[in-house]
């Protein structure tokens, strides 16, 4: 009969996650992992999401598990990544999935040695973003109240600064420094080389190809700064000043 213990994820591994709000640019950091040597699952739908991790946490019901229960999960799909990084060749695994940060907390307990990249994009841009499934699915969560479908701009900034809040205090825990790094995608795009070092630098990974051929995989899209089209008085004061503390202007 096997233990308890044995149905539990490997506290050895090193996985490397990446999440972020939905539209924050992830696909492109998952296609510089790739380059970079790691796997990062076999089951990817068009924007690199790692379906896998999609169809055992992507849903409310999760935030409800007990540990038992949530490790078991967590455990077939550390299962499901390693036979693939085998099967690969290749010596990381990791995923891209962006509601990854919505159980990030006790996915970091899991895996002691793990590293988790929280992809930001402007919270002004975002609040304007057609991409808005994820601060409906999981708004009444984190804001603590109903949210609309679809969510107005008000909401998608709330939506924004609650995540923002809570990864950046997960991030100071003494058990998790050093563990989590945020990237900003605007610095991304505008500094691809320095930005894709400082990652690799933060994985600890020497990559299999230059950092200019992955520099290469970024393409700044139109979007940037889109906000600067719209009436900005519709949201919270409070919202806004927390944003002038913590992100630069885009």
């Amino acid at each position: 009969m096997m233990s308890m213990i044995d149905h539990g994820p490997d506290p050895t591994q090193t996985p490397i996650a990446v999440g972020a709000i939905g539209g924050s640019g992830t696909r492109v950091v998952a296609r510089i992992l790739k380059g970079a040597g790691v796997f990062m699952g076999t089951r990817l739908n068009e924007s690199e999401d790692n379906l896998d991790f999609t169809e055992r946490f992507r849903h409310r019901e999760v935030l409800a598990l007990p540990d038992g229960a949530f490790e078991a999960r967590l455990r077939q799909f550390e299962g499901l990544s390693r036979a693939g990084m085998r099967e690969a060749g290749q010596r990381h695994w990791g995923w891209k999935e962006p509601n990854t940060h919505v159980v990030i907390d006790r996915i970091l307990a899991a895996y002691p040695k793990m590293r988790y990249v929280h992809l930001l994009r402007s919270g002004l841009d975002m609040a304007f973003s057609a991409n808005q499934r994820q601060a409906w699915f999981w708004g009444p969560y984190f804001l603590e109240r109903p949210v609309a479908e679809p969510p107005g701009a008000r909401d998608m900034l709330a939506y924004f600064c609650a995540v923002h809040r809570r990864i950046s205090a997960l991030a100071e825990r003494p058990e998790n420094r050093g563990r989590v790094l945020f990237l900003q995608y605007e610095a991304l795009c505008a500094r691809p080389e320095a930005e894709i070092a400082r990652l690799m630098d933060f994985l600890g990974l020497q990559p299999a190809q230059p950092v200019s051929t992955l520099a290469a995989l970024i393409a700044p899209p139109a979007s940037i700064g889109r906000h600067r089209e719209h009436d900005l008085s519709v949201f919270d004061p409070a919202d806004l000043a927390y944003l002038k503390q913590t992100q630069p202007a885009p």
